[in-house]
């Protein structure tokens, strides 16, 4: 399984088959995860030892939480096409 489907996956167990789906089928839900794993990783390394500014750390959170809403309303809305 590929890193940021991985980490998607983690962080969204219930959605898991659902995330792979999209993954494979459509390539703006992968620049998603692509960039949530990399907000995340970022995110984890200025946690790691609070380095870096502490502003900066806010934005990557910030930014982490509006990615996962993105994704969520992604995957929902192709959940009520694939069901209609």
């Amino acid at each position: 399984m590929p890193g940021p489907l991985r980490i998607v996956s983690e962080r969204f167990p219930s959605l898991k088959d659902q995330a792979i789906r999209q993954f494979t089928r459509d390539e703006s839900f992968r620049d998603l995860c692509e960039d949530y794993e990399a907000c995340a990783d970022t995110l984890a390394r200025f946690e790691s030892g609070k380095r870096g500014p502490e502003g900066l750390r806010n934005e990557y959170a910030a930014l982490l939480l509006r990615l996962e809403h993105e994704m969520l309303r992604h995957l929902r809305e192709h959940m009520d096409r694939d069901d209609g």
